[in-house]
């Protein structure tokens, strides 16, 4: 008997059970049918692809909350300024490049970077702060070639390989087109080449592989608000800078300004009249990389979801910004999400 009614029990308690999962089952299934929590008025949310290796290289709209052009951190090595009057030469910042001028103009003496000022360029974007400098004086009489002999570093891959040198001699900019020599640093592949300026953009890309090859690389200036990659910056470890690679955010050069609000109000709270006295940076790093942090012991990014930015855009548009996140739906790093609303 005594088993007779350890199975009744038995059997009232799995059925029990099954009643309460299927209780539960109905509940889930009534959940699906509410209607999701709706997103705070005028907020929107972007996600930006960079990958898990960092590879894609992006420019967002906020306006059409999307991105509207890429390119990867290999397509191109060198940026020419591209704008009427413009004569800067930028470095691709994702991939740790330096550069240094050797102060000689005979091509064949230079076969080594050694003993070389080896530079970045400024993360701020500041056009007098750049690696390659001034390398010729231009003046509305007379334009003084200097043609000296600059060693680049092509920086480093994805794991962090050396990807070697060139030197070049950058000849003259006449009627928007630049003319280049470079080679090896033991002489070998030398080319003469010329990158033409491009209409409607800032800056064209040049690529030192087969001889030389013109890369369109990023979209009109008046296309874009952010953009989202790997960039070279200097950190600190106690009072020693040291340049580094990180991912984050810059602004678009044309215009956009940036404050990091710390106001005493939340993401959801502020409203336009919260920023009217704000002093907004040009500065192209003042979103930067802090607004995630890594976390050694654990292995992955924290999102520091209370930084709250605000952009001023070129067309006169003030949006506040923060992230929530810096990983995709299945656990990838390398996927910035953030939301953002406009304030105007």
């Amino acid at each position: 008997m005594t088993h007779i009614k350890k199975g009744i029990f038995f059997i009232s308690f799995l059925g029990l059970v099954i009643l309460g999962f299927t209780s539960c089952m109905k509940d889930l299934q009534d959940d699906k049918k509410l209607d999701p929590i709706p997103m705070p008025e005028g907020v929107k949310i972007g996600s930006v692809e960079l990958g898990p290796a960092y590879l894609n290289q992006v420019f967002y709209s906020l306006e059409a909350n999307k991105a509207v052009k890429s390119y990867t951190l290999y397509d191109f090595d060198l940026a020419f300024e591209s704008t009427a009057e413009g004569w800067h030469i930028l470095l691709n910042s994702s991939r740790f490049m330096h550069a240094g001028n050797s102060g000689q103009k005979d091509f064949a003496a230079v076969t080594s970077q050694a003993g070389l000022d080896m530079k970045f360029d400024n993360s701020n974007g500041n056009l007098d702060s750049t690696a390659i400098g001034n390398w010729a004086q231009f003046s509305a009489t007379d334009t003084i070639l200097y043609k000296q002999v600059y060693v680049i570093d092509l920086g480093v891959d994805g794991s962090a390989n050396p990807l070697g040198y060139k030197k070049i001699i950058f000849q003259s900019l006449v009627q928007g087109k630049y003319t280049i020599r470079f080679a090896n640093l033991d002489g070998s592949e030398e080319f003469t080449f010329v990158v033409p300026k491009m209409p409607d953009v800032d800056f064209v890309g040049f690529s030192f592989s087969n001889g030389g090859v013109v890369v369109d690389f990023e979209p009109p200036p008046t296309d874009y608000d952010l953009f989202f990659g790997q960039y070279t910056t200097l950190l600190y470890s106690g009072t020693e800078p040291y340049p580094y690679l990180v991912r984050g955010v810059l602004l678009n050069r044309n215009f956009t300004e940036a404050f990091f609000y710390q106001g005493g109000k939340q993401f959801a709270d502020i409203e336009f009249a919260d920023i009217a006295s704000l002093e907004f940076s040009p500065d192209l790093d003042v979103i930067g990389h802090e607004w995630k942090s890594y976390n050694l012991e654990e292995g992955f990014y924290k999102v520091e979801t209370g930084r709250v930015y605000i952009i001023r855009n070129q067309h006169g548009h003030y949006y506040k910004l923060h992230f929530i996140s810096f990983y995709n739906d299945n656990g990838e790093v390398g996927y910035p999400k953030f939301e953002f609303k406009k304030l105007n």
